[in-house]
């Protein structure tokens, strides 16, 4: 989900720095190298960062800058068709990671350089992992394809009557979704394997993200939960903000510099913990933004990328 809201995000940017900057490919890269930078800073917080993967999505967005929305759509649904192949044909090369993994003891340690020093080593051996970019990193594309495609078209702006398109999406892509299901259990069950050579785990996974989508955008066309679309729309405008606290509010938690609750704590505990400071963000975003147009770090990004 959040990939499609960057692909649809990018793309809005992208449409607004053309109209008003004779440069839209510069300024856009320099949004980018300025978002590469925070997700370094990022990395040490979270050796997972996800910021510096959008940042070579949002590179390669642009270098489809001025296709139209058809041809966006197209894309993407290529890419989900192709992708599964070349997904399943990289995982036979035996591609090795040139970065060793650093040691846990670090992230363990209550020095909070020791800490930090293991989220960037462990953030460099993720950057450098080819698999990555023949896997997850293709998935994500296909995503901000899909988002490129809902911008360009406008599907969002009207969508209080594309109600009944909804629940169609919705049951549409629940079923897609339990079709690559059944498909896989049946290869297993056969003992074939023939889903080695095409991997349709991506269906699976994009079947179901289109079904929540496509059912969280019915309820608020139809008017539904309408107190809660507003609270949480707050802290959709500071998703950058956000996100980074949570990876901060994680290091201060699980990390041996903190509470040191890394791998001690249930599911259960981790969900409730989850609810808890999403709940919390929510609060403190509705008070931030009332108080200022755009949160901090959306803020600090936006200035650096006007630095000429």
């Amino acid at each position: 989900m959040l990939a499609f809201l960057f692909g649809y995000g990018f793309s809005v940017l992208i449409t607004r720095l053309r109209s008003r900057d004779p440069h839209p490919s510069r300024a856009f890269a320099l949004r980018m190298f300025w978002l590469f930078v925070i997700a370094i800073a990022n990395c040490a917080l979270y050796y997972g960062d996800v910021l510096k993967d959008y940042v070579l999505v949002g590179l390669v967005i642009l270098a489809f800058q001025r296709i139209s929305a058809r041809a966006a759509l197209r894309l993407s649904l290529a890419c989900l068709l192709a992708f599964p192949a070349l997904i399943s044909w990289s995982r036979g090369l035996g591609l090795n990671n040139p970065v060793a993994e650093p040691a846990l003891a670090l992230y363990q340690s209550g020095n909070l350089l020791d800490v930090l020093r293991y989220g960037l080593q462990a953030g460099l051996r993720m950057a450098f992992s080819v698999t990555k970019y023949f896997d997850w990193d293709l998935v994500m594309l296909t995503c901000a394809f899909a988002g490129m495609y809902c911008q360009r078209s406008g599907f969002f702006e009207n969508i209080v009557e594309r109600r009944r398109q909804l629940r169609w999406l919705c049951l549409g892509a629940l079923l897609f979704a339990i079709f690559a299901a059944a498909l896989r259990a049946i290869d297993s069950a056969s003992g074939l394997h023939v889903l080695e050579h095409y991997d349709i785990e991506l269906w699976f996974l994009l079947g179901q993200m289109v079904c929540f989508m496509a059912a969280i955008c019915w309820l608020y066309a139809a008017g539904r939960c309408r107190r809660l679309f507003n609270w949480v729309r707050q802290a959709g405008r500071m998703t950058l903000t956000n996100y980074m606290a949570q990876n901060l509010f994680g290091m201060l938690i699980f990390s041996g510099f903190g509470l040191g609750l890394l791998h001690r704590m249930p599911y259960s505990a981790h969900a409730a913990l989850a609810l808890l400071v999403f709940v919390v963000q929510i609060v403190f975003s509705r008070w931030w933004l009332a108080r200022h147009p755009t949160g901090p770090l959306e803020w600090l990004w936006r200035r650096l990328a006007s630095i000429r």
